[in-house]
């Protein structure tokens, strides 16, 4: 089954909504996860077919037919989720009712030193399954950066230096188990909409600001991808530095939003003169949130300016799409929490209708979630293929595109 677009969640959550309660009934199931009654029945009917649930008779009713109770038939095995950031790789082994079992954490690196941490945490977190007697099912990986749709390179990767890298090549050659690697961010929306704040949501975008910045758009229940699978990259959305545009300059998003911008604009000012607690040459991002909250003017003015532009690209981005609910990610994103009321007051003043601005409730865990989300798919689709078109992945079909063996 493939849940790279959102809109094919449904079996998937209904076998988890499964999963994690135990047992369940069809009712219980479309009261929970908003979907209706033949819908889920439909779904309950594969899924029986396919053995990955089993059905018992529920306790008697009083009035009325019995319902009959759903039960997960937990087969043996796992799967692995990497989440390879800009400068963290963050791998988790999760047992099939998606429960994670343990996890590893290594500096990301660059270039081929990034595919080696990734590859290290993969045989890491494999020699674990092996530890526990739990075979790997599948693997999936999110990257800070594009697969590219026809040539199946890796590239738009500055932090981890990747530009036309064979990332899959290289995970064929050394990763035995089904795979996929998607965007982080993509991955990130995943989880969102099966775990965290873009659940029951059909329209959503997520801007993840870190490192390096970029984004994932759901539209009515769809995972947008665009021509070149550059849909929701944010770090080239064109802002404004500056007081206005007569006196300000063109640049991206990034340029001014990332952690290596908001540095250097505190760097400057603190070369300029401007009184702060910051030492100079020897502070990160989150010094600059921790000055601003206390009251320093560097770092009052560094977080004001951010929101200001943090504001522009939530505006511009709701006048295009108009998204119901639009989710703050990444170490900076979520670090915007108490400014959040001030965001959503400027982005009120520049749009037709306001979307739900909200900081992720995941952490920062979004990706490895969704990873995990869509490992746990690849798995039910080898057990017991759904029939959806490959299409659904909102993918073209190149010879090599984002996904590795189906053995």
């Amino acid at each position: 089954m493939d849940v790279g677009n959102i809109a094919e969640l449904n079996t998937f959550l209904v076998l988890d909504g499964v999963r994690s309660r135990g047992q369940a009934t069809r009712s219980q199931l479309a009261r929970e996860l908003g979907l209706s009654d033949a819908s889920v029945s439909r779904i309950v009917k594969r899924l029986l077919a396919a053995g990955s649930i089993e059905e018992l008779p529920g306790d008697p009713a009083a009035r009325g037919r019995t319902p009959s109770i759903l039960r997960f038939v937990s087969p043996v095995g796992g799967v692995l989720a990497v989440d390879l950031g800009g400068t963290r790789c963050h791998g988790a082994l999760a047992d099939l009712a998606g429960g994670t079992v343990a996890e590893d954490f290594r500096p990301a690196g660059e270039g081929r030193n990034a595919a080696g941490a990734l590859l290290a945490c993969i045989a890491a977190l494999k020699s674990r399954a092996g530890q526990l007697g739990m075979p790997v099912r599948a693997v999936v990986v999110g990257i800070p950066a594009l697969i590219d749709p026809v040539t199946g390179l890796a590239t738009a990767g500055p932090n981890v230096h990747w530009q036309g890298f064979d990332l899959i090549g290289i995970l064929t050659e050394t990763v035995q188990e089904p795979f996929d690697v998607d965007n982080d961010v993509n991955l990130g929306a995943l989880g969102q909409a099966w775990r965290g704040d873009g659940r029951g949501i059909r329209s959503f975008v997520t801007m993840s600001l870190g490192t390096g910045i970029g984004g994932a758009v759901v539209i009515d229940g769809h995972l947008i991808r665009g021509h070149h699978n550059a849909a929701g990259e944010l770090a080239y959305f064109p802002v404004w530095r500056g007081n206005s545009e007569s006196t300000g300059s063109r640049c991206g998003f990034e340029d001014v939003a990332s952690g290596p911008a908001l540095r250097a604009r505190a760097a400057a000012l603190i070369g300029a003169g401007e009184v702060t607690s910051l030492r100079p040459e020897a502070f990160d991002v989150a010094d600059v949130f921790a000055a601003a909250k206390a009251g320093d003017r560097v770092g009052q003015r560094v977080v004001g300016e951010l929101v200001s532009y943090v504001a522009t690209a939530v505006a511009g981005t709701t006048a295009l799409i108009d998204p119901d609910r639009i989710i703050l990610d990444g170490s900076i994103g979520r670090a915007l929490g108490p400014w959040l009321p001030e965001l959503c007051d400027l982005v009120a003043t520049q749009v037709f209708r306001p979307p739900d601005v909200v900081v992720s409730t995941l952490g920062p865990n979004a990706t490895v979630i969704g990873a995990i989300a869509r490992a746990l798919a690849v798995v039910s689709e080898l057990d017991a293929p759904v029939q959806l078109s490959r299409r659904t992945l909102g993918q073209r079909e190149p010879s090599r595109q984002g996904h590795g063996r189906r053995n």
